[in-house]
């Protein structure tokens, strides 16, 4: 199945900064709670450099002010300053080991760091001290979510539900697993219960619509982007979602204009790429041509040359072709956060991606059966964990993982392991937006060598690809380790 990028929602607020004066002058014979307290006022205004002056007087004062330290950190991380931030989270910690609210925004720091499995410890030790934090559960589900681990994921946001029902946001990324692993219905109920619980979030919307076009009920969708367009018309993915389903449905003029709408918010080269891929041709119903229109706007627009002139399709008067439908991304997971605290970052894929599909379940062997089929499902099984570690510490861009998934005899397109490596890692450097799927696995094993052969989907800001690959892999000790790979 083709798959369509569709440009994840990311929201970010800003605020226009208030002009300040230089630092004011010290508090005469100023105590800690003196500074700590007008410090609060001033991170309150928006004075930033103020309040970590404050802050840090009332360390001097007092070295033991745990939220003296917290509270420095969170306007560190409003300044983007995130590893001063991090070292004051641990102080306040170190001082008071049940702060709660310190190990929440330390993970919610890693995260948006991207130190993951620092973010999953903090949000853990959260958990420890308050068993009951929903936001926790919520978070490091999402930090699963975008390392692949879905039942972790699901474990994590069911937890969340149990302990506040009413939590919108995690239904939401409930779904996102559930749509990244097929099981549409599940992710749709989910998208539904979300919608229920807060109608005006536009995420939600653009989610289930994901689902529909990607279903080919073209209708649910438009209806479900116009929604979240009501909600978040500056999003301009959400038009270009639009646009494709309006040319899929023959509204030839309305998809028109949501092109033209979305392409003069934020030109997209990817957008214009899919485009392209999935109506190659102008269809026999499109008179005004209405699809040169559309990849004229984005040619002009983004400065590049133009793609080879489509035919008009060959098809009878009155046979539409099929539009080609393929999964969708959805938004980020919703964090969340509690009061007073800086708001957690947005996981970023939160982009959802397809999982490899688990090996076929094999049934317990009664004692008269033969050992062999148990032996062959384990390796299979061992196998598939390989392939895991492998396409996960690609998505992380741990390299290190990565390459220990190797044998060091590994050689392909005439490079040794070390200059494989060299150049993946050169790759990752150059290449933004990087999405890698995996689905139709099948794993044949003989003895202590294996195969590994699916359909990859790849994209990045400088490629994309989808096709057949296949690993070869030979038994190292415990390990399965790639010696061949084939695309």
């Amino acid at each position: 199945m083709k798959r369509v990028l569709f440009t994840s929602l990311l929201v970010f607020l800003f605020f226009t900064p208030s002009i300040f004066a230089e630092i004011v002058p010290d508090i005469p014979a100023g105590t800690a709670e003196d500074y700590y307290n007008r410090g609060n006022k001033y991170r309150e205004q928006g004075n930033l450099d103020q309040a970590i002056y404050d802050y840090t007087k009332a360390i001097k004062v007092y070295s033991k002010h745990a939220k003296a330290y917290y509270n420095r950190a969170n306007s560190y991380v409003k300044q983007g300053k995130l590893s001063q931030a991090i070292d004051d989270y641990n102080k306040a910690i170190e001082i008071n080991p049940q702060y709660t609210e310190a190990y929440y925004n330390l993970g919610n720091t890693y995260e948006k760091q991207g130190n993951l499995p620092q973010a999953i410890n903090s949000y853990s030790k959260t958990l420890k001290t308050n068993p009951q934090y929903a936001a926790a559960y919520c978070n490091r589900g999402n930090v699963y979510q975008a390392q692949g681990n879905f039942q972790q994921a699901i474990d994590d946001y069911n937890k969340a539900i149990e302990i506040n029902p009413n939590f919108a946001g995690v239904y939401s990324n409930r779904g996102n697993v559930f749509q990244a692993q097929g099981q549409t219905d599940k992710a749709i109920a989910d998208y539904n219960k979300a919608i229920e619980l807060n109608p005006n979030f536009a995420g939600f919307y653009a989610n289930r619509g994901n689902i529909y076009q990607n279903q080919g009920n073209l209708q649910k969708a438009i209806a479900d982007y116009n929604n979240a367009i009501d909600k978040n018309p500056d999003d301009s993915s959400l038009f270009y979602n639009r646009g494709l389903a309006y040319y899929g449905i023959e509204e030839y003029g309305k998809s028109l204009a949501d092109y033209s709408t979305a392409v003069n918010k934020k030109p997209d080269k990817e957008a214009y790429d899919d485009f392209i891929k999935y109506f190659p041709e102008k269809r026999a119903s499109d008179k005004g041509n209405i699809r040169g229109e559309i990849a004229q706007i984005f040619e002009d627009k983004l400065n590049i040359t133009k793609k080879i002139a489509a035919p008009v399709a060959a098809a009878p008067a009155d046979v539409i072709p099929p539009v080609a439908v393929a999964p969708a991304e959805t938004i980020p997971p919703v964090t969340a956060a509690p009061a007073e605290t800086i708001p957690p970052v947005a996981v970023a894929p939160a982009e959802t991606t397809q999982p490899v599909d688990a090996a076929s379940v094999v049934a317990s062997a009664s004692p008269a059966q033969n050992d062999s089929k148990q032996t062959k499902s384990t390796s299979e099984e061992d196998i598939q964990i390989s392939v895991n570690k492998w396409l996960n510490g690609w998505r992380a861009g741990d390299m290190e993982t990565y390459r220990s998934c190797y044998d060091e005899s590994f050689e392909s397109k005439n490079m040794k392991l070390d200059e494989w490596i060299s150049y993946k890692t050169n790759v990752r450097n150059k290449s933004k937006n990087i999405k890698i799927s995996i689905d139709n696995l099948k794993i044949s094993t003989d003895g202590d060598n294996a195969k590994a052969v699916f359909t990859q989907t790849y994209s990045s800001s400088t490629l994309k690809d989808k096709g057949k690959k296949t690993l070869e892999l030979k038994k190292v000790g415990k390990e399965w380790k790639i010696y061949k790979e084939i695309m």
